[in-house]
């Protein structure tokens, strides 16, 4: 079975590029048992993204909110929202990332009246409800959108999904609450840019003795600033992001080396074997030993 894996830079931005500059959207449908750890992990993106489930349950994670979306629900994700996606079920989600660029260039008027007010005081996120008329009405253009999107040999399907995505677009606009004044605007910014230096600082540092104290030094805040800042960005805790990212460092190393369990523990930054693979146990509810053999992608050691 072939594995993907969302890859970011430091402050979690998604590396990959959605689309291109010509016509700057992607359609895929995303099986999240087939990612890397069995979800697709924090990230954001400067595009949009529309969600929908065609299988199962996925959970969708936004800040603190853990939003369940049943078979045919699904989501509107904002620009630089960060979020992660689980499933227990083998949930499917088809979706659509793309440059708010695809329906208006940046300060024209269409951008400037339609597009802009979302991006900047509009919601983080909006549910799609089948059965609520104006959310579902956004379901079924997306379904039609996928279909395009599906029609490879079609020469009109960029054309088409232009004119649906805008239809999309439009129905979004007229619906969601967009504040005259974005609130806490300023605030929200300051919080996002320091959630991004100190996660910066964990990514660098995660293989050091680090705690609290050390992250939010990164900020220049206190440590129950720097609790608040985490638990609003990602909803969890800086300790708790930090053995998780830890763990997950180790599980690649597990899958792609043939480093010892010992040395795993100690070069990811865990104070002994022992609650090394406690952790891990808890976390991917197996033994670093099981998780090696299910793997079965071990290669020479560098």
């Amino acid at each position: 079975m072939q594995f993907y894996k969302t890859t970011t830079d430091e402050t979690l931005r998604e590396i990959a590029t959605h689309g291109n500059d010509k016509y700057p959207i992607a359609y895929y449908v995303d099986d999240i048992c087939q990612f890397d750890l069995g979800f697709i992990d924090w990230h954001w993106h400067r595009e949009v993204e529309f969600v929908t489930v065609s299988k199962g349950t996925v959970n969708c994670l936004i800040g603190q909110n853990r939003i369940c979306l049943e078979k045919g629900w699904g989501i509107f994700i904002n620009s630089g929202t960060i979020h992660r996606f689980e499933t227990d079920d083998g949930g499917i989600m088809p979706n659509i990332v793309f440059a708010p660029e695809l329906i208006a260039t940046e300060r024209s008027l269409i951008h400037d009246t339609y597009i802009l007010p979302v991006l900047s005081s509009g919601p983080s996120y909006q549910i799609l409800d089948p059965k609520i008329s104006w959310q579902n009405t956004i379901l079924m253009l997306l379904d039609k959108i996928y279909d395009k999107q599906e029609q490879n040999g079609d020469s009109l399907s960029p054309l088409n999904t232009l004119l649906l995505t805008t239809e999309l677009w439009k129905y979004l606009f007229q619906n969601i609450n967009i504040e005259t004044v974005p609130a806490n605007g300023v605030k929200s910014a300051l919080h996002s840019s320091r959630l991004q230096i100190m996660l910066q600082f964990i990514h660098e540092h995660y293989a050091e003795n680090i705690g609290l104290e050390d992250i939010a030094n990164t900020a220049n805040i206190s440590k129950s600033s720097t609790l608040e800042t985490f638990r609003q960005g990602i909803g969890q805790s800086p300790v708790s992001y930090l053995i998780e990212y830890r763990l997950i460092q180790a599980a690649i190393l597990l899958k792609n080396t043939r480093k010892t369990i010992i040395n795993i523990s100690l070069v990811t930054g865990f104070s002994s074997a022992a609650y090394f693979c406690r952790m891990f146990k808890y976390h991917y509810k197996m033994t670093p030993a099981e998780y090696r053999k299910q793997t079965l992608h071990i290669t020479p050691s560098l």
